[in-house]
């Protein structure tokens, strides 16, 4: 099977128009019929009616079939050619969260040569945005977070540590005196989250729900959680987030909860499900795993 003829086939359904496929791939009107009768014989099945008074019927239901299989063997071929063209280079694309970079940052820069370190290309986003940048194949190798284990189709996640919640508070706050508290002791305080906490926003509904409490909850668009904490140390409201991302942070003290919630905060390393590491990407990954991070 020629895989052009499914990059036509995918294109004459979104279009229902040979002319503008032809035109799209800078090839005949014939080449697209062609290719789309080579298809049928392939799959014995007609594919295109051949009746094309009904444009919006065009298309059979073999051939809607077939189109949602091409439309993800197109990607998977897309995917493979940006692998293979990149086989040989050096660089290492790396997808880290900003709350994850704040604990795993100093140690890379510890743990690495300055040569590999060099290569490393790092994006830091979201967990959210970093798994489907893995998906696409903008980046290889990320350490993405969650509330839970990693089980997403297409991406292999290997769990390396997990870390707990907290609450983060003013200095000024009464609770600041105190060093541990329940979240059920919470109900009457302001809570500050922003809108791309997605992680957060769930330990925060699993908290709530446990506790039977509806807390005040002030969401803002904010670039990063380094604003959320700043609210916190303005003594605007209070915030749960991991506590790593607060522990030393001047002005703001990090209070244990006490619950027996079992939300924690998942680390893992993930890429894309048969992705073949280079030597110094499974060197890299491997030594991802031996780092550990203080209690």
């Amino acid at each position: 099977m020629n895989t052009r003829d499914l990059q036509y086939f995918v294109a004459l359904v979104k279009y229902k128009n040979y002319t503008q496929v032809a035109k799209q791939f800078r090839v005949s009107q014939p080449t697209i019929t062609q290719a789309i009768q080579r298809l049928e014989r392939e799959f014995n099945a007609q594919l295109v009616r051949k009746d094309r008074g009904h444009r919006d019927e065009m298309i059979t239901r073999s051939g809607q079939l077939l189109f949602e299989n091409a439309r993800l063997i197109n990607e998977r071929i897309d995917l493979a050619h940006r692998e293979i063209s990149r086989a040989n280079q050096k660089q290492i694309r790396f997808g880290l969260p900003p709350i994850i970079g704040k604990l795993y940052i100093s140690r890379i820069v510890q743990e690495f040569s300055g040569d590999l370190l060099s290569r490393l290309k790092i994006t830091s986003v979201g967990s959210r945005d970093l798994l489907n940048q893995i998906r696409s194949g903008k980046i290889d190798i990320a350490i993405l977070g969650s509330t839970a284990p990693i089980k997403e189709p297409g991406v292999f996640a290997d769990l390396i540590t997990t870390r707990p919640f907290g609450i983060v508070v003013s200095d000024h706050h009464p609770l600041a005196r105190r060093d541990r508290v329940s979240f059920k002791e919470l109900a009457n305080e302001r809570f500050i989250n922003f809108d791309q906490q997605y992680i957060h926003q769930a330990a925060f509904q699993a908290y709530c729900t446990y506790s039977r409490i509806k807390p005040q909850v002030m969401v803002y668009r904010l670039p990063d959680i380094s604003w959320v904490k700043e609210l916190v140390r303005q003594n605007l409201g209070i915030s749960l987030l991991v506590r790593d991302a607060a522990i030393n942070e001047p002005g703001i003290k990090v209070l244990e909860l006490t619950d027996p919630v079992p939300e924690r905060f998942y680390i893992s390393v993930a890429m894309r499900e048969g992705y073949v590491l280079s030597e110094d990407e499974q060197d890299f990954v491997n030594r991802l795993h031996q780092i550990r991070l203080d209690d």
